[in-house]
């Protein structure tokens, strides 16, 4: 084998640590409209600001981008997307729940910054508090954790959030294939 340039014997990167399943506060470290009318989502970048965990996301993007082949760029894993409700999204199977959703949210930032009210200014959501209710997944058979709503930042330090159930792991299940290239049958399959 001919030698290449760049080979350096070396352990693989350990995994950073998994945000545990649970509620934190957070502070919105910057917010951005993605996409395009009517399927917009407003993103709000996160950080956590109370607690054991407090700079979480910044430190597992630092990490992973320290770890990354640049084939898969690192992701900031505290991204929250809400999607904008719009009724001429046409892709949107359930209307009414972006619009549940959304107003929910509004409410727990405005509970959690006294004194401040949703004006349509995305802009002005920037350096406010909110809570997070991070929830557990399985994807691939690879555990991970979610933002999963955005609750009160006083229902996440009075302890009052309630966990969320799992993600179930949508990934679709691998079939065995029979070696033989024959479907099995049942008996009473059989036409005679």
């Amino acid at each position: 084998m001919k030698q290449f340039e760049g080979f350096k014997s070396e352990a693989r990167a350990e995994r950073y640590p998994m945000l545990p399943a649970g509620a934190y506060v957070c502070g919105i470290k910057n917010v951005k409209i993605e996409g395009q009318e009517p399927d917009q989502q407003l993103v709000l970048r996160l950080e956590i600001v109370e607690g054991e965990y407090t700079g979480y996301y910044t430190k597992r993007y630092e990490n992973d981008s320290q770890n990354t082949s640049g084939l898969y760029p690192a992701k900031y894993k505290g991204d929250y997307k809400l999607q904008i409700p719009n009724p001429n999204n046409l892709k949107r199977q359930h209307p009414e729940w972006d619009v549940k959703t959304f107003n929910n949210a509004m409410y727990c930032i405005e509970a959690s910054n006294p004194g401040y009210h949703w004006d349509w200014n995305e802009a002005g959501l920037k350096g406010k508090m909110v809570g997070i209710n991070v929830r557990e997944g399985v994807y691939n058979g690879n555990p991970y954790t979610q933002i999963g709503r955005l609750e009160t930042a006083d229902d996440v330090r009075g302890g009052k959030v309630r966990p969320m159930r799992p993600k179930e792991d949508t990934a679709p299940a691998v079939q065995a294939v029979d070696p033989s290239g024959f479907a099995p049958v049942e008996v009473d399959e059989l036409p005679f």
